[in-house]
């Protein structure tokens, strides 16, 4: 097949990707009183449609069988198939930094998503070994919420509706045979998606697989079929009716992921007052009734947390890698990584799954909410403004007054706390935790 119709089934069924949320809100819009009107499959399914009377794969007798397709034209066919997971912000930041342990994420689905292209036949029962031409799967970041379609960056897909980020995954596949193709393209998206969810399942198990379907084919008796010509139909008839269809599906936006636990960044120079401010807010908020776990990050070489002489640090001192220790009321491990294999803090994060908040002390460059402590005296000191930290992901400036009118004074439109003030800051942490 030339390349330019592949090229053009593509684009097809990246416009039906990209409106099929659109179409669906507006099929819905004018649901009053749908239920003396046909429904918009009878309005728009052609003679030979996505649907049929029989199941071609279950014989007289009810009996599964493989179709016979010996008497059948070979033809060209392609099929185009998209699937999207979804998961928390941080765990796609996680994956676009390539920061993910077990590697490339996306490389790695990518070839997971060709490769079960390939092997579909050995996974669906009565799917025909196809002799493969073409095998394409791309995948695109999912623009955040708010973002307009006119900012999204080239290679991504626009915001979704729901305003849920993740990866949306397009996969293309072509033969030249007497049969469809349309399982291989389902399934190359179906094996991608999971295999995001296998490398990044240690930081985020909340994550959802949604939305895998067919979006075009073409090639066959059946001829051309695309979603987005379907659903475009189905509008026009109803509108054209006045009224939505009967079974008309009801728009539901899919569950939010199960989020990672949610944590909050106390950044600040050195003798800023980072740990006292912290050391009462984990007072406070645990007196308010809330499990908070802590993390503190390290910013020099190497640290101490054993007791010396105690077993697990003499366990240590022998030449362990990784020390475990274990009671009946509390567990501690500890391991040596080499500088350039750091833990990863959203990794160690995934494991606090028995708390409603942590509060972090330092990692000023992660990306996570944070909170800026600064002192003046501080910033004169060192030479620096602590007001350079502030970012988009700044909830507030815990700070001495003086700092507060510079940061007025600046222009800054963050608020800014005093910083002996833990109850006030305790009701932004519980305000901003409610928005989450």
């Amino acid at each position: 097949m030339a390349k330019s119709r592949y090229a053009d089934a593509t684009k097809a069924a990246r416009r039906a990707a990209m409106s099929a949320h659109k179409v669906t809100a507006a099929a819905n819009a004018g649901n009053a009183d749908a239920s003396a009107q046909p429904t918009a499959s009878a309005v728009a399914e052609p003679a030979r449609g996505a649907r049929r009377d029989e199941l071609t794969h279950v014989d007289a007798k009810g009996e599964v069988r493989m179709v016979d397709v010996s008497d059948k034209a070979e033809t060209h066919r392609i099929a185009i198939a998209e699937g999207t997971i979804l998961m928390h912000p941080e765990t796609q930041a996680m994956v676009l930094q390539d920061r993910a342990k077990k590697g490339d994420v996306l490389a790695c689905a990518r070839v997971a998503g060709i490769m079960a292209i390939k092997r579909t036949s050995d996974i669906i029962p009565m799917c025909h070994p196809l002799l493969i031409t073409k095998s394409k799967c791309d995948i695109a970041p999912i623009a955040p919420a708010g973002m307009p379609a006119d900012d999204v960056p080239e290679g991504w897909a626009p915001a979704r509706a729901d305003g849920q980020v993740g990866f949306h995954v397009l996969v293309t596949a072509g033969v030249t045979g007497k049969t469809g193709i349309e399982m291989e393209a389902l399934t190359g998206a179906s094996a991608a998606c999971l295999t995001i969810y296998d490398m990044c399942k240690a930081v985020d198990r909340g994550m959802e697989i949604v939305d895998v379907r067919l979006l075009h084919k073409e090639g066959g008796r059946s001829g051309v079929w695309d979603r987005a010509e379907r659903q475009a139909a189905a509008v026009e008839a109803v509108a054209a009716d006045g009224a939505a269809p009967a079974s008309a599906p009801v728009a539901v936006a899919p569950a939010a992921p199960t989020p990672a636990v949610p944590a909050i960044a106390f950044i600040g120079y050195q003798n800023s007052g980072k740990t006292t401010l912290v050391e009462k807010v984990i007072a406070e908020l645990t007196r308010r009734g809330l499990r908070v776990g802590s993390l503190k990050h390290h910013g020099h070489h190497g640290f101490d947390i054993d007791v010396p002489a105690k077993d697990t640090w003499r366990h240590h001192q022998a030449g362990s890698k990784h020390v475990g220790l274990i009671c009946a009321t509390r567990w501690a491990e500890y391991a040596d990584t080499r500088e350039e294999d750091e833990m990863p803090a959203r990794e160690l994060l995934s494991r606090y799954n028995d708390v409603d908040v942590v509060i972090i002390e330092g990692y000023k460059t992660e990306g996570f909410d944070n909170i800026v402590v600064a002192r003046s005296g501080v910033d004169r000191l060192r030479g620096k403004s602590s007001l350079d930290l502030v970012d988009g992901h700044t909830l507030a400036l815990a700070c001495n007054e003086a700092l507060a009118r510079q940061a007025f004074d600046a222009g800054f439109a963050t608020r800014a706390i005093n910083i002996n003030d833990a109850r006030a800051i305790c009701d932004l942490i519980q305000d901003h935790l409610g928005r989450l």
